[in-house]
Order: C-alpha cells, then sequence, then structure tokens
C-alpha cells in the first residue's frame, strides 16, 4: 500500500502532528512495513519486533495506537522462528510417515537444550548462506546464488511443516491454534494482538479495508503480484485468499473504526494519476485524520477526568510496585543490610530520630535491597506496617522530586485516612515539603507504622534542587522511618546527607556480593526466564564473576548468557573481567549485530542529551545524520526521492536489544528514555563522545532542535549505493520545533535542549543569535518555566566559555528576577529590563547586547501597537540598576519592613523576618539565593531571629509575645514558648547556645532560658536593673553574657553559667548604658556603650584588658573578624578598625551621614562593610582603610546586614526587600554615573543634561551634576542659611533656590555665578512654584504665609496668610497667576483668586495630606497628589472633580511629583511605589506604568520626552510610543510575548501530565 502510505506521510502526518502539538503530544508513527532490512530477515526478527512495537505503542499512547490497511494480499507468511522440542518431533514423525524427507529441517533447526522445555530454532540464514546479505557489488552472483538458495530451503521447510501439521491435526496430535501459527501471515498476527486482543479497540484502533475490484481477472499482467498473493507470478495462491477472507470474517462486528474502499483496477494498480484514484487517496487520508483526531480528543477527555480523580498517582504506585517485584524475583543474599536496617527501624520506633542511608559503588545492588526491604518489613514487624517505595528516575514521574513528593503525599494520605492536601498545597514546592512533614507528624500518632523507601537519589533530576536534599525532613517523629539509597560521590549527596545526619549508626555501605551469593542468583534469574547453562558455559560465567562481584557485572554477565544456546561454540562464550569492560563487550557485540556506524551514533545521542531523548526525537535525528544514512542506505535506495528518513524498525531492533538498561523518564513533560545504570552512561560518553564525536553528536541534535531542516525544508546527501554516489535533495519530515505549539503549550523540550546542544556543538554565534541573546527565546523560557532556569543557561555556558557579554546578561537577569517575579506591582517586561540596564553597554563592540537592545525597543513598539493599543513608556536612557556592579540581587517577598536577618553558620541558609508577619528562608547555595520557604504562624510582627550553630534550627521572637523554634529543613514548627515581649520596641535579643540545646532570650530587665526541643523554661537570669540590651554566649557554651541599659543605675556585664544560671562574675567598666557584646574565641568580652568607648575584658579575672577611646559619639554597631584579632565598630558617621592584641585603632573610616547601625567583615579580613541610617553601604579596605565604594541601592536605612564571604545581605525596617551585594574587588565598578540624592531637593534640566542637589552633609550647599559626565561640575553656597528647596527656571538659565532666611536667589546654571535674589520673604522658604514663562515664582513660607514674586523686576507682589487649617505643603500658581492652589496636611486645597483676593474654592476629598500640585498648560485643569494612593483633577474653571485617581501599591503609598504632559493628554505621576505612571485626562484610567526601583523625585514633561530623576541617583528619559493607527492584528498575528510575572504552577502542572504521553501508533 505505497501510495496510500506516501499520501499519509505527504498530507496526513503533518496534520496530526501539527494538531497534537497543540494539544501538548508528541505524534510518531511507527510504520513496520518500512525500511526491513535483510538482516532483520536473515534473523527470521521482523514478526516478533513488530508485536513487541504494537505493546509498547498500547502501553505509552493517548488515544489511537494502531491502524491496519488491508488490501487484496494476505500478506507474508513466515515459517516459526522457534517450535517447542516436542512438538517439532511430532512433525518430524509425521513428515516421516508421509515419506517426506527431513533431513532440511534437522539442518536448519537445531535444539537448544538451554531453554525449559527445549525448543528448536530456525538459523539465521548468512549461518549457511553467507553472502545472502553481503551487498558488495564483487560478490553479486554469490549473493544470488544464495538467495536462491534460501529460497528452495524455504519452499521445502514450508511444504514439509505445513503438510506435516495438517496431517497431525487431523489425527488430533495438535491444536488448531499450533496449526494455524504455521500458516497465518504476519499481518494477520499483527491485527490479532493489535486489535482481537484490544479490549477497548474502539477508542485505539482503526482499520482501512482496500479491495481492487476485478484484480484476480489480470492475474499475470505485470503490476498484480504487488497487490495479490501469487504463485510463482502466475496462478492465484488460493490458500491465501482463503485465508484473507477469513481474517476479515474474524474482525469484531463491534469495531467502529473500519473503513471500506472500492477501488477500480488500473494496470499500473493504485494511480494517483487516475481521477477516481486520486480521490479514493484524498478521502482515505482525510477519514484517516479525522478517526485519530476523534481518538485522540475523546482520550484527552478521559485522561482529564482522571486526572481530577487524582489517579495518576495511583498508576505511579503500581509502577513501583510492578518494578519492585521485578527487583525481588531474583534476590539472594545481604541479610547484613537486612538486619542493619531492622535494626534501626526498633531502636528508633518510639523516639524522634534520622532517616536511614544505603550508599554503595553503581551496580552494588542497592535497588534489589530496597525492593525486598519493601517486600519483607512486615514480615518482621507485623502486617500493619505500611510500606511506600519510590524507585527514583524508573518512572515519568519519579524523576522530579515535585511529583515524587506529590505522590508520597497523596499515597500516605489514601492508606492512614488523611485528608489529601489542597491543590494549591500540592502545586507549590516548597509547601508540599512542609506539608509532608506536616503529615509525617499526623501518621506517628496513628497505629500504623510507616517505612518509607527512597531508592537511588542520584536517579533524581536537579530541578527544585534535588540534590540539596532540602526536601528529605531529617527529624522523623515515632512511627515513620524513611531509608534512601545513594551512590557515593554523585552530586556529593552523601556528603550532604552527612551534614546533617551525623550518627555514623545511620550509614551501611552495601559490600560485594559472595561467589556462593552470585551463583545463586544466576540460577534465579535463569530459572525466572526459563533457560539454563551448560555447564562449561556455567562456569565461564561464575569465573569472571570471581574478579567482579557485583550485581551489575553480574547483570550484564547473565543477559550475554542468556543468549547463548546449549550449541553456542566455546569459541564463543566472551565474557570479560569488570563491570566496565563487560559494558563495553555489550556494545560491541551490538556494533558487530546492529552496525558500527548506527549504533555508535545512536548510542552518542542517547548519552549527549542534557535529560534524555524521545523515541520520536531518536528516529528524527538519526534522520538527519548524513552519516547513518548512508550506512543504511548503502546497499539500497530510500523508497521515496523525495523523503529520506530512518527505517523505524531499525532503530527499534536496537531498543529492544538495550531495552534492560534504558529508563523513562519525564523531562519537560515528555517521556524520554536515558541509560538508566550510570557506569552504562559513562561507558557510552567515553566510547562513543570522545574527540570530535562529541562535537559532531550535539551538532546533530542543536540543528533537531532549533527545527533547521522541519517545515519541510530540504536537506541535501549524496549516499554511496552499491558503489554508486546517488544525490536526493529531500524533506526529512523532521517534527517541527517552535517554541510554543499553542498559547499556552510551550515546546519545553526545546527550551531546555538546544541552548545546552549549541554549546557543546561549539556554535556560540548560534546560541547569541537563536536563545541568550534572542528575545523571543528568553521570553518564552521564562514564560514556560522561570527566571531562575534562564539564568541556569547562561550559567552553564559561562562554565564552558567566560564571555563577557553572557556574563552582563547573566547578571542582568539576577537583578531582573525579583521584578519580573513580583506580585501585585506595576507589571514589568523583560524587554523594558533590559533596556534600562544595558544601555550604559551599548555600542561598545558588544554585539550580543546591542542585538538584545535593538530587539527589545522593537517588542516594546510592537506590544503598543498590537496588544495594549495604548501609549507605551520606553526608557532612552539607563533607568535602574546595570549589570555588572556589587548589587547581585534584590529579595522582594516580604510585604513589610524587615527586621532581622539571620545567616546559618554553615552559611547553607539566609533567613529575613518581617513586621508582615512572616520568615522567608532562603538557600544560599544557589546563584540567585532562592526562595526555599515561607514560615508563617506569629500572628504580629516578627522582630528577632536566631540561627541555631547546628544548622538545623531556627527561634523567632515576636510582639505577639511568642518565641518559636522552626525546623530549618522542612519548615516545621518544633515548639512554641510564651513570653513578654514588650520590652521589643526598644531591645529584640535572642540567641542559642552553641550546643543548639537552649534558648536565651532577654525579657526586660530578665533573661529567660528555654529547652529548645521541649519549650520548658530551664531558669531566669536575674540580677540586671536596667532591661538587657546585649547578649552573647561564649564560645566554649560555659557561659551567657549580658549588658544592661539603664543610666546611670545598671551599665553592667554579666556572666551567668550556661547549664546552672548562677551568676559568676559582674563588670561595671562603662559610664553609660551597654549598647553591644561580641565574644572572641580565646575567651575575651569586647562591649561597646553610649559613653563612646569600648572595653576588651579577661572573662576569667573581669579585668580590662584595653579600653579602645576614639569615638565621639556612642558606639551603635561591632563585630569582631573571624580570628579574634580585630574589632570593627560603628558609631555616628563613624567607623573604626581596632587592634585587640594592642588595643590601638588601626584606621578611622568617615564617609557616612548617620549612625552606622551594622557593620561586618569579610572572613579573610580584606574588606570591611558598614550599613547606616543614611541609607549607604560602604565598602573598605581593610589594609588601606580607604573607601573602596559607597553603595546605595537600599534607598532606606540599613537596620540589619549579614556578610559571608563576600556576599554582603542588607535589609531595613523601613522597606520591604533584602539586598545582596557582591563586594569583592572586581565587582566594585558602577557602569552608571549617579548622583546622591540624600534630602530630596533636587531638580533637573528639561534637556536631562544637569541636576542640581542638595550636597549630602552640607546645609547651604548645591552641587551641579553633569549626567553625561556623571561628575559634580560645581557648588553653589547660599550664605545666608539652609537650602530648604531648588527649582530650575523652564528655559534651563537659571538655578533658583529658597532657604531658611526667607531668601529666594538665582543662581547662573552655567557657571554658577549668583545673579540676584527675590525681597526677602517673612519667613523661611518652604516651598515654591515658578510659572511655565518663568514669570512669577510663588512661595510658601515656614509661618504658614504665601509670597508671589514678579521675577522680570524682581519684585514682591503681594503677600498673604490664607485662611487654611493645617500646615501648607505644596503650591503652584497659573501662568497668568489668576490662581494659586495650595495643598495643606489637613487633606484640603486651597484655591485662591489672587485678582479678587479671595478663596475661590476650596476642594476637599483627599483622604491623606495633599504632597505635589501642578496646573495644565491650558490652565484649565489642576492636579493634585497625596500622601496615600490618590491623585485629583480638578476643574480650575469650577472647581468640579474631573477625575479620582488610584496608584495602588502593595507596600509604598504617596504621591512625590506629578506634571501635565505637554499637550493635556496625559497626566504624569511618581512617588514612593517607585513607578512612573501615564494617565489618560479624557477617561482618568490609567494608560501605562514603569517601574524605575526608587521613588520619583521630579517629573519634567517635554513635547518629545519626559525626564524623571530618582532617589537612587538616576536621570531617566522616557519616550512615548504611541500606537499605530492600523487595525489590530487577527489573533495569531505579530505580536510579543506577554508580560512576566510569576507563572501559575497548577496550570503547568496540570499542562505537565497531559504531556507526559504521545499519540504513538503503528
Amino acid at each position: 500500500m505505497a501510495k496510500e502510505r506516501n499520501i499519509l506521510l505527504q498530507k496526513a502526518y503533518p496534520e496530526l502532528r501539527e494538531f497534537c502539538q497543540k494539544q501538548g503530544l508528541d505524534f510518531q508513527v511507527m510504520d513496520m512495513r518500512w525500511g526491513v532490512r535483510d538482516e532483520v530477515v536473515a534473523d527470521h526478527m521482523t514478526c516478533a519486533l513488530c508485536l513487541m512495537e504494537i505493546d509498547t505503542c498500547k502501553r505509552l499512547s493517548v488515544g489511537p495506537n494502531f491502524v491496519a490497511f488491508l488490501g487484496n494480499r494476505y500478506g507474508y507468511r513466515p515459517i516459526p522462528a522457534k517450535i517447542e522440542a516436542e512438538e517439532l518431533d511430532i512433525l518430524i514423525k509425521k513428515a516421516g510417515e508421509l515419506d517426506m524427507d527431513t533431513t532440511v529441517i534437522k539442518e536448519w533447526y537445531l535444539k537448544d537444550d538451554n531453554a525449559v522445555p527445549a525448543v528448536c530454532l530456525l538459523q539465521p540464514i548468512t549461518s549457511k548462506f553467507k553472502y545472502y546479505t553481503d551487498m558488495e557489488p564483487t560478490n553479486e552472483s554469490l549473493r544470488q546464488k544464495d538467495r536462491e538458495g534460501w529460497h528452495q530451503v524455504t519452499a521445502q521447510l514450508e511444504n514439509i511443516l505445513r503438510t506435516a501439521v495438517k496431517a497431525a491435526h487431523k489425527e488430533g496430535l495438535v491444536t488448531e491454534e499450533q496449526q494455524h501459527k504455521y500458516i497465518k501471515s504476519v499481518t494477520e498476527t499483527e491485527i490479532k494482538r493489535g486489535i482481537m486482543e484490544s479490549p477497548d479497540a474502539n477508542q485505539t484502533a482503526a482499520i482501512f479495508i482496500r479491495n481492487l475490484q476485478n484484480i484476480e481477472k489480470h492475474v499475470g499482467a505485470d503490476a498484480v503480484s504487488a497487490y495479490l498473493d501469487l504463485m510463482d507470478r502466475e496462478k492465484l495462491n488460493e490458500e491465501s485468499q482463503r485465508l484473507l477472507e477469513d481474517l476479515k470474517g474474524k474482525l469484531p462486528s463491534k469495531l467502529k473504526n473500519v473503513h471500506q474502499y472500492e477501488v477500480e483496477w488500473t494496470d499500473k494498480g493504485v494511480n494517483e494519476d487516475v481521477e477516481s484514484h486520486a480521490s479514493y487517496l484524498e478521502q482515505f487520508s482525510d477519514d484517516f485524520v479525522d478517526d485519530l483526531k476523534t481518538m485522540i480528543l475523546k482520550s484527552l477527555q478521559s485522561e482529564s477526568e482522571q486526572e481530577q480523580n487524582d489517579d495518576w498517582f495511583l498508576t505511579e504506585v503500581i509502577s513501583h510496585s510492578r518494578f519492585c517485584q521485578a527487583k525481588c524475583e531474583s534476590f539472594c543474599g545481604r541479610q547484613e543490610i537486612f538486619d542493619a536496617v531492622y535494626s534501626y527501624m526498633k531502636d528508633t520506633a518510639k523516639v524522634n530520630h534520622q532517616p536511614f542511608v544505603i550508599h554503595g559503588a553503581s551496580g552494588s545492588g542497592k535497588s534489589s535491597i530496597m525492593a525486598m526491604l519493601a517486600q519483607n518489613a512486615a514480615q518482621t514487624f507485623g502486617e500493619n506496617l505500611v510500606t511506600i517505595i519510590r524507585f527514583l528516575g524508573t518512572s515519568p514521574h519519579s524523576t522530579l522530586i515535585h511529583p515524587v513528593l506529590q505522590s508520597l503525599c497523596l499515597q500516605i494520605c489514601e492508606v492512614y485516612g488523611i485528608e489529601s492536601p489542597a491543590e494549591r498545597v500540592l502545586n507549590n514546592f516548597a509547601e508540599i515539603v512542609q506539608y509532608l512533614s506536616t503529615l509525617l507528624d499526623k501518621v506517628s500518632e496513628k497505629d500504623r507504622p510507616l517505612l518509607i523507601l527512597l531508592d537511588s537519589l542520584d536517579q533524581l533530576s536537579s530541578v527544585d534542587r534535588a540534590y540539596s536534599l532540602t526536601w528529605l525532613p531529617k527529624s522523623l517523629p515515632p512511627n515513620v522511618h524513611i531509608v534512601v539509597s545513594t551512590l557515593p560521590e554523585e552530586f556529593d549527596l552523601l556528603k550532604t546527607l552527612k551534614r546533617t545526619i551525623r550518627s555514623d549508626n545511620s550509614y551501611i555501605q552495601v559490600p560485594t556480593l559472595s561467589e556462593q551469593v552470585g551463583s545463586e542468583i544466576l540460577d534465579t534469574w535463569l530459572a525466572r526466564i526459563q533457560r539454563c547453562l551448560t555447564d562449561k558455559q556455567r562456569e565461564v560465567i561464575l569465573s569472571a564473576f570471581s574478579h567482579c562481584r557485583q550485581p551489575l557485572f553480574l547483570k550484564v554477565a547473565f543477559d550475554e548468557a542468556r543468549r547463548w544456546k546449549s550449541y553456542t561454540p566455546e569459541s564463543e562464550l566472551r565474557i570479560a573481567q569488570s563491570a566496565r569492560a563487560a559494558i563495553n563487550l555489550l556494545y560491541e557485540r551490538l556494533e558487530v549485530q546492529h552496525g558500527t556506524i548506527f549504533v555508535s551514533h545512536t548510542m552518542g545521542y542517547i548519552a549527549a542529551t542534557r535529560k534524555g531523548i524521545s523515541e520520536h526525537e531518536l528516529e528524527d535525528v538519526l534522520s538527519l545524520d548524513d552519516e547513518v544514512l548512508d550506512d543504511v542506505y548503502q546497499y539500497w535506495s530510500p523508497p521515496n526521492k523525495d523523503l529520506v528518513r530512518i527505517p523505524p524498525l531499525i532503530v527499534t531492533r536496537l531498543k529492544y536489544d538495550i531495552m534492560e538498561y534504558l529508563a523513562e523518564r519525564q523531562a519537560d513533560g515528555k517521556r524520554v528514555l536515558q541509560l538508566f545504570h550510570r557506569q552504562f552512561i559513562e561507558c557510552a560518553q567515553e566510547r562513543y563522545l570522545a574527540g570530535d564525536n562529541n562535537r559532531a553528536r550535539h551538532h546533530i541534535l542543536a540543528d533537531f532542535f532549533l527545527g533547521t531542516w522541519s517545515y519541510g525544508r530540504r536537506k541535501e546527501i549524496t549516499m554511496d549505493v552499491n558503489g554508486k554516489q546517488e544525490y536526493y535533495n529531500a524533506d526529512r519530515n523532521v517534527v517541527p520545533q517552535p517554541m510554543k505549539y499553542d498559547d499556552n503549550v510551550f515546546n519545553r523540550r526545546k527550551l531546555n535542549e538546544v541552548t545546552f546542544h549549541l554549546l557543546h556543538a561549539g556554535r556560540m554565534d548560534d546560541i547569541f543569535e537563536h536563545t541568550l541573546g534572542n528575545l523571543d527565546f528568553m521570553n518564552t523560557k521564562i514564560d514556560a518555566f522561570s527566571v531562575k532556569d534562564l539564568i541556569e543557561d547562561y550559567n552553564m555556558v559561562l562554565q564552558v566559555q567566560d564571555n563577557l557579554e553572557i556574563r552582563l546578561l547573566r547578571d542582568a537577569l539576577r537583578l531582573i528576577k525579583p521584578t519580573l517575579e513580583f506580585k501585585g506591582g506595576v507589571p514589568s517586561y523583560l524587554a523594558l529590563e533590559l533596556i534600562g540596564r544595558l544601555v550604559p553597554f551599548e555600542r561598545q563592540s558588544r554585539p550580543i547586547i546591542d542585538s538584545l537592545l535593538e530587539q527589545s525597543r522593537a517588542w516594546c513598539k510592537t506590544f503598543c501597537d498590537h496588544v495594549t493599543r495604548r501609549p507605551f513608556l520606553l526608557p532612552r536612557s539607563t533607568c535602574i540598576y546595570p549589570p555588572g556592579g556589587p548589587l547581585r540581587t534584590t529579595l522582594a517577598h516580604h510585604r513589610a519592613g524587615i527586621t532581622s536577618i539571620a545567616m546559618t553558620p554553615d552559611g547553607g541558609y539566609m533567613v529575613t523576618a518581617a513586621r508582615d508577619c512572616t520568615i522567608r528562608i532562603y538557600e544560599n547555595e544557589s546563584d540567585v539565593m532562592e526562595l526555599e520557604r515561607t514560615l508563617t504562624g506569629h500572628t504580629a510582627a516578627i522582630e528577632v531571629l536566631s540561627a541555631a550553630p547546628n544548622n538545623e534550627l531556627l527561634v523567632s521572637g515576636s510582639l505577639d509575645n511568642t518565641l518559636k523554634v522552626w525546623n530549618l529543613e522542612t519548615g516545621r514548627l518544633v515548639i512554641t514558648m510564651e513570653e513578654d515581649h514588650a520590652h521589643y520596641q526598644h531591645h529584640a535579643l535572642l540567641t542559642t547556645t552553641m550546643d543548639s540545646r537552649k534558648v536565651v532570650s532577654p525579657a526586660g530587665k530578665v533573661v529567660n532560658v528555654w529547652d529548645i526541643e521541649s519549650g520548658q523554661l530551664q531558669f531566669t537570669l536575674k540580677g540586671h536593673e536596667g532591661a538587657v540590651s546585649c547578649l552573647a554566649v561564649s564560645h566554649d557554651n560555659q557561659y551567657i553574657i549580658t549588658g544592661a541599659a539603664r543610666t546611670g543605675e545598671d551599665n553592667t556585664i554579666k556572666m551567668w553559667s550556661t547549664e546552672t544560671g548562677e551568676l559568676k562574675n559582674n563588670f561595671s567598666h562603662h559610664t553609660d548604658h551597654l549598647t553591644c557584646l561580641r565574644v572572641t574565641q580565646d575567651g575575651r568580652i569586647v562591649s561597646g556603650s553610649k559613653d563612646t568607648t569600648l572595653s576588651v575584658i579577661d572573662m576569667e579575672n573581669g579585668e580590662v584588658v584595653h579600653r579602645l577611646e576614639g569615638h565621639s559619639h556612642p558606639v551603635y554597631s561591632l563585630t569582631i573578624t573571624s580570628d579574634g584579632r580585630y574589632a570593627v565598630s560603628g558609631s555616628d558617621k563613624v567607623v573604626k578598625l581596632w587592634d585587640l592584641s594592642e588595643g590601638k585603632e588601626v584606621h578611622h573610616l568617615q564617609g557616612h551621614y548617620g549612625i552606622v547601625d551594622c557593620v561586618g567583615v569579610t572572613s579573610d579580613n580584606k574588606v570591611i562593610v558598614s550599613g547606616a541610617r543614611d541609607e549607604h553601604l560602604n565598602v573598605w579596605d581593610f589594609q588601606s582603610g580607604q573607601l573602596i565604594q559607597t553603595l546605595d541601592g537600599q534607598a532606606a536605612k540599613i537596620t540589619a546586614m549579614e556578610v559571608t564571604g563576600y556576599i554582603v545581605v542588607t535589609a531595613s525596617t523601613d522597606s520591604y526587600y533584602t539586598k545582596v551585594w557582591d563586594v569583592k574587588q572586581s565587582k566594585m565598578k558602577m557602569s552608571t554615573p549617579r548622583f546622591i540624592d540624600k534630602y530630596g531637593i533636587v531638580t533637573v534640566t528639561s534637556d536631562a543634561g544637569y541636576v542640581v542637589y542638595k550636597r549630602e552633609g552640607s546645609e547651604n550647599e548645591v552641587n551641579l551634576w553633569n549626567s553625561k559626565d556623571g561628575k559634580d561640575i560645581r557648588t553653589i553656597t547660599d550664605k545666608d542659611g539652609s537650602i530648604t528647596c531648588l527649582m530650575i527656571t523652564h528655559d534651563n538659565n537659571c538655578v533658583v533656590t529658597g532657604d531658611e532666611a526667607g531668601f529666594i536667589k538665582l543662581w547662573n546654571l552655567t557657571t554658577g555665578q549668583f545673579i540676584r535674589q527675590l525681597d526677602q520673604a517673612l519667613g523661611g522658604i518652604r516651598c515654591f512654584w515658578i510659572t511655565r514663562m518663568d514669570r512669577y515664582l510663588v512661595a510658601v513660607t515656614d509661618n504658614n504665609a504665601l509670597s508671589a514674586w514678579d521675577m522680570d523686576p524682581m519684585t514682591l507682589l503681594w503677600t498673604r496668610k490664607p485662611n487654611c487649617e493645617g500646615k501648607i505643603t505644596c503650591v503652584t500658581m497659573t501662568d497668568d497667576r489668576k490662581y494659586t492652589a495650595i495643598g495643606t496636611d489637613r487633606k484640603e486645597i486651597v484655591v485662591l483668586n489672587s485678582e479678587l483676593d479671595k478663596i475661590e474654592y476650596l476642594l476637599v476629598g483627599h483622604q491623606s495630606p495633599l504632597t505635589c500640585l501642578s496646573v495644565s498648560h491650558n490652565q484649565k485643569l489642576l492636579a493634585s497628589g497625596s500622601s496615600g494612593e490618590t491623585m485629583r483633577v480638578w476643574d480650575l474653571g469650577t472647581g468640579r472633580l474631573v477625575h479620582e485617581l488610584y496608584a495602588k501599591s502593595p507596600v509604598f503609598k504617596g504621591i512625590v511629583c506629578l506634571s501635565f504632559s505637554h499637550d493635556d493628554k496625559y497626566l504624569l505621576t511618581g512617588g514612593h511605589d517607585r513607578s512612573l505612571k501615564m494617565w489618560d485626562l479624557e477617561t482618568g484610567k490609567l494608560l501605562t506604568a514603569q517601574y524605575v526601583y526608587a521613588t520619583i523625585t521630579n517629573i519634567v514633561a517635554c513635547r518629545n520626552n519626559i525626564v524623571l530623576i530618582t532617589k537612587l541617583g538616576y536621570v531617566i528619559v522616557e519616550d512615548i510610543l504611541l500606537p499605530a493607527t492600523r487595525p489590530l492584528q487577527e489573533e495569531g498575528g505579530v505580536g510579543p510575548p506577554g508580560k512576566h510575572r510569576s507563572v501559575d504552577t497548577s496550570r503547568k502542572q496540570k499542562k505537565m501530565k497531559k504531556s507526559c504521553f504521545r499519540c504513538r501508533i503503528l
């Protein structure tokens, strides 16, 4: 049915492939009639392979799995390749009785006594006709002779066997079924398996029957032999025709999907040039497509219903149960390991304990041991024991840790009758980890103990940081046991386990097998497959095993030996002496059997993939490999000159030979194949991916995932066929590789694999063009996965090649990540973020960055034109922190000010607490300090944290008057203690003892010491007269040291016994209360006080070793270097470094402008960091004392800081985010110059060229900053008083300042020279406004008066004190000075009519104090902003409210500045929510917004753009993109991806479940 196959290839398959992709499925066709090579025929394997493939299709496919085509031929009827010896004896005897010569049977069927019972096997054709498959042209005559010889042998065998079996059947010696196998066709055998033996055939199978009318009348014509069963090409085979009719009669009567076609005969058979035949082929193709689509959709609907019932996990449980059963079937020995596990379970049954770990080398038998534990544990512990096992990596849902935990929790809930977790919990990884711990606590209270077995931790994917093992409960309650197994070295899993599971009794190593046990296992395996070995064969196996007593070696040797027949010559009994050698021997045999090129490339592709390869991907990749195709087609041409592919049966044949060593796993929502054992992978990589082979394999894989040769693109190939060069420019028919199949169906395989293969193929330019320098790819990967996954791609490339542009893009994504993931704020877009951060690197010979910026700008234009159809803000200059500098990332998960940071001693976790009542735990080893979990339970603000030295426990103190102890690994609440925390408003202190057994918590004047596990109060330390203000524990855990804060009454330091609470010593060396305490490892106390001094005290005798004097203000912060030699202290504006051994000041570090609350030192004593209330983080050189850099990205006073390595984490009680900095010297380079605005007294020229701001640390000076050079170019000094406000005239010529003395002065912007001043006002200037033509100025003075000046003659026009309540906070004036509007802190706006000297309107409605006012250019509208969330637009002519605008923010509130656009169509606002918003003044709706990471302090709306400045010191120029006037594109037209915030994980998970399957038909 060649014509039918061709139209399916050309028309039906592409349509079905596209249809399936949109459903999240793969479409794969296994055509068993195409590409059957002589080698397969020679080995008599064709039928067996087809049947195995049918079973595979049934197992894997969603919907249809079998399609049959029947014509007028019954088909090929082979003689059996295997006959039971007893049955063959009957036939030979019967043939003898019929006077038939049976010599040929005895020659070709050899008895194999290794089979139980014995069988007779048809020998390979080439065993006697060695030239049968030899396609060398020089041996053509020999090949034809052998083929004719085999034809004669076949005829003899068929005649004898069929005659004998019919006679035997008549006498009742064989059954009808036995007789039928000698005469039935392969087609019937397949239809029986695919349809007749399928209970759900109506949902999974279809059959197409074509009848060529009157064809039997044309027997003898040339074309007929292809359509009918003939004898010698001249006579109809009546028996075959009868069998065909019988087959049609056997088809199930209820089978729905049956199509019959009557087609007239032509002399060319089916001929598409004949109109009726062309119509038939079209109808056939349409019916095929319709049937399959219907079956697929019905199956998906059924699957969806099953998902809703959570049946998927039951399938998973059954899968592991079957795997367990298979592993147990042949197990022997290992009693010592079982004894160790059972002892562990008995010893820990009634107490809290930790998991048990079984570890051993690859192939040592760990999986079989775990299987036997699952099977036999109940015999020791009773039938009441519940055992749950997962063989990780052996099934699609056991490769990723998230679905593993899902299925575990669901199974536990099912068994124990506990309500299943909510879908929200199931689909959130952090929550399911926490839920598991809580669930185990519930199970502990049940009357049935639980044993969880997790085999092969090393087989997990790294997704969700599985190798960190933070998901694994380390503290188990009574009656709950967990046993895990792992390789000892892989991914450092054993080291990770030993960091938290410290008892040696919790580990056992798997030893090698004894020779006796090996012999028993071999016998068991042989019995299971009903085989045995000869004595010599057995001796060969066991002799080799004595050299390598590993189960894996024995398994590989067994798989070789199971192929041996009893008649196999001893010279062919080859067994290696080690596992690695045995695997190589296996690969060598495969190469001989299947061809070296084909095997080496196929195994190379399997070993080269990042996460495995699906079967259809493997076929496509091999079809792109010209070297493989040239080898496959070396003796025969492809059947279709326009379509060249690898024949499926060739791949299937190899797949079944290595099936034992392949594992099905889930990767990117697909089922993929990987080599299961680590040694098989390593051996394949060494053998097939060495040298240039590695690059060549990855090159083809990269082309496949790029889709280079899909969509019908033809690929040229010249093949050597039978010694002749044949050229083809053919379609390889490989699946297309778009990044998205549909709006919500992502090509996750491409997104995860393509960069990996391009990298290892050495195709860096393609990485830049197609993936990591391609905005569409970046957007799609973020949508499909996360920003973190995209960052990991950049890290992967950097590990191979340190490319500056890739590094900058990686660093940019680190900074962008929290913004894209932040929920509830202003929508953010990757393109805007890239523009805002990468502009400084543009046009600097960085082509990737230049290209990405060009793509980003184009994306913004397209987004504006086709998606929003609204104006869009496009930054022209850098507006946010650029990459390459010290800021590593921002963590924005809290919703209120952060009060405390804690770092575990090993640096593994960073923890933050906030006034939103939550604790956030971050994994510190990941590239972006990933959020591990969120702890909830406190009902009021959490003020303090302490991480225990054991790295396992965390203690939190809250204003809800509780202390809570948490397990860091699981997030589980361990215990809650209640105590009075009223003192937290002054001092929130907390620590644990060095043995992690006690919590030490000051409560006013006393200190409570609690047991960390039981929560029992051990004792209370009493003796201080003032509140305890500082706290420490000695390194030897002997003493608790406290300091008090009561000036003149209690300035003492007290030492208490950790064990008893007894007061051991009392020091009084300060004259004011204590502020900070630290203890060195050599037993010295260092204390800081409000008396400006530090004391170094010997703990043993209480004497002051050194008094450190030099601060002129109180000491607020203190730290000790890791070696105990130096101390760093912070005071008001000053940081000091002290030598503790000599008691001398080393450095006086001056550079802050506020109190320094935080100080730290890197562990190598090279860098000092200090955080202060001036919002600065200063980085100092330890040796020289030089200020390296001032970092001010916190944009709030720094009240908490932790240092680990060169990573510094800062936070503030005034901000909801945490900043993570890298303070290496190499990072201390700022790509973008900024000015420092600490007072909010700042302005900018309309051309963005200059910024004028009040100088930090000075009251009467302003700096003029050149934005182009990033430098201060001059200082203006007002000698009359402190400058309180300033503006730049609209013509950009003058700086106007107001001071506390009441003077308003004009200065030349270019020279800085004083020009003139206005008449002195009656009070200090609070704020002022200059009308747009620079004609009038109106000012508010600190006595709540208003004054107006004409700036041309510099004369005072009027001074008035309006009758309003509250403080005037802002002012504006119309250009004709008719109206003056003022806003007050009493939420009122007063509009004064200057001409009539009266209040025109009193505008009320704001719910917060007014902060800013502005008048439109046409003088008709007044805009007002407040410290709340609202802005209002008023009609100046009537006083009517036109619009009320809401600037909602989840955290920050308050409008700082606003401005009308030059055409008065839009209102531009900026404030503490750190975003620029653009409002439509016609509708009052928000048009667009852009997050700029800092408070906007000034907006200047120009004709062509917008200029704004932020609190972080950036000058930002924004262009306004207006949408194109052409109509919107239809759905599916041009348009960028959507915005990127958080991804709906439940939706992703559901899609993943569905796309695990494929539509796979045979």
